[in-house]
């Protein structure tokens, strides 16, 4: 038989040593205090034209350490779309963005197979497979960060146009994707950094990546039949600038296959570039403690009774602001703290400033 009162003891035990423990009714009745942060949003942009034309449906953030992808997908959330229409996730993984990782709940792209509804990543996921399926676009362009220079080193996948076949359903992939890179590379004088086109052959038989057919554009082309295309800058590239030109670079020559026009245009925007990623900006978050708000703009120690409720209500900056503890499982967004934590509030994968709390 089960001893519950030994099991009640050591739940207790455990209570007392761990510093949050997930929200639950009894957790806030004066043992410590009650945490709630923003949840995590699915950023989603759309921009119609004055003429109609193509639409494109741009995909960053799925890998939460490759900026180059999600940062230039954020730029073109600010354009004028002259002809055509855009469709712009840009931060699709949000959580795994400001945590700086891959995937902090596992890899997302490969989640478009099957996903549970209890996994972290599924309202995310189901978003995205809604704007597909709502807006129907012309070409998907999934945005990301690779390791390495596929030209040096077939296995990387760094700076190169990913394609699951040269031709699929009639779209013919290889063909759009040949012209890109040719494109691209007119502009391009250091070898390395050449932007071949890759064809993972997903839908062979004999694949060398099968894993592929739980991705993204797997799922556009098996599944919606839209075609889509994997655009990978390279991790090894020297700053975030040139990641972030290079998307833009792939992305001018899709815009103009397509047919879609924006303003300013992308040679305006390839100019900017430094600029619109270094723009100047004041970040501040407004926290609420126990009903009475204030705003704080740097780092701050808060001494908080038990019994009382912390909140993160809102923040000012960019798109990318937001803020996680790494003391606590980052998914949670209601929970209760026994004695201290510290969150970071982020712009990205930058960190702004901290914020501590003590339980008094």
């Amino acid at each position: 038989m089960e001893n519950i009162g030994r099991r009640e003891f050591i739940a207790g035990a455990l209570a007392l040593l761990l510093p949050a423990i997930p929200d639950r009714a009894e957790a806030a009745k004066g043992r410590g205090v009650r945490v709630k942060l923003p949840e995590f949003p699915f950023q989603s942009t759309v921009i119609t034209g004055k003429k109609k034309g193509k639409r494109i449906l741009i995909v960053g953030g799925i890998h939460g350490n490759e900026p180059g992808a999600y940062k230039a997908a954020d730029i073109l959330r600010n354009v004028e779309v002259e002809k055509g229409e855009l469709i712009i996730a840009p931060r699709s993984n949000f959580l795994s963005v400001l945590a700086n990782v891959r995937g902090y709940n596992g890899d997302m792209n490969r989640k478009f197979a099957q996903i549970s509804p209890k996994d972290p990543d599924y309202p995310y996921v189901k978003r995205l497979k809604e704007l597909i399926k709502e807006f129907k676009p012309d070409v998907v362009l999934s945005l990301h960060d690779g390791y390495g220079f596929h030209v040096l080193n077939k296995r990387f996948w760094g700076q190169c146009i990913v394609i699951d076949e040269d031709v699929y359903n009639g779209y013919p992939l290889g063909k759009i994707a040949r012209e890109v890179s040719n494109a691209v590379n007119k502009r391009v004088q250091k070898r390395r950094w050449k932007v071949p086109v890759f064809n993972t052959r997903t839908f062979s038989p004999d694949t060398e990546h099968p894993e592929q057919r739980r991705s993204l554009t797997y799922y556009c082309l098996s599944k919606c039949n839209v075609p889509a295309f994997c655009l990978e800058a390279s991790k090894q590239l020297p700053d975030l600038e040139t990641k972030v030109k290079f998307h833009l670079l792939m992305m001018k020559e899709f815009f103009r296959l397509y047919g879609v026009k924006i303003k300013p245009d992308f040679d305006t925007l390839l100019s900017k570039t430094k600029e619109l990623l270094d723009s100047k900006r004041l970040y501040t978050a407004r926290i609420r403690i126990n009903g009475r708000e204030l705003e704080i703009s740097s780092s701050k120690t808060f001494k908080v009774p038990k019994g009382s409720t912390f909140e993160f209500v809102a923040f000012h900056g960019s798109e990318g602001t937001n803020v996680i503890s790494r003391d606590v499982n980052m998914n949670w967004r209601s929970f209760t703290v026994r004695r201290r934590i510290s969150f970071e509030v982020k712009d990205d994968f930058k960190k702004v400033f901290k914020v501590r709390l003590l339980v008094t």
